[in-house]
């Protein structure tokens, strides 16, 4: 593990290529309430129900932090939530909008959430997968 000795994240490979840069969060969600009413929600059952993680706002998105960045979240325009995790496999889905490879042992799973119903227990098992794919490195 490497980490940024000017922003401090941490990544898997030294000297990683990132973005130093940081966002208020609030930022991310202006003229987007319900998609912030969605996103602390989101967060109130991977905290409950995933584990401990940090928050790191970023120009781009943000990224949910634990052993590493296990979710980019990206809020929209018209109240929904863009979610992207890493797994060891596709997801095979309605609710994948996308999947790639970040590697080849491991994929970039898309989904968006469009109301609270989303946020359920097939979705928390991904991210509880997600969460867990690096804990024993």
């Amino acid at each position: 593990m490497w980490t940024c000795p000017k922003c401090e994240r941490i990544f898997e490979r030294a000297k990683q290529q990132h973005t130093c840069a940081t966002k208020p969060i609030e930022e991310h969600f202006v003229n987007r309430h319900e998609a912030y009413l969605l996103y602390q929600k989101l967060l109130k059952n991977i905290g409950s129900k995933v584990g401990r993680f940090k928050v790191l706002s970023i120009p781009c998105c943000i990224h949910l932090f634990a052993n590493y960045d296990f979710m980019a979240i990206l809020p929209k325009k018209d109240g929904v939530l863009e979610l992207r995790f890493a797994l060891d496999k596709k997801l095979v889905s309605k609710r994948i909008t996308a999947c790639v490879p970040l590697s080849f042992k491991s994929y970039k799973n898309c989904l968006l959430i469009n109301s609270a119903k989303d946020i359920d227990s097939e979705l928390i098992k991904w991210l509880k997968e997600s969460y867990s794919l690096k804990s024993n490195d």
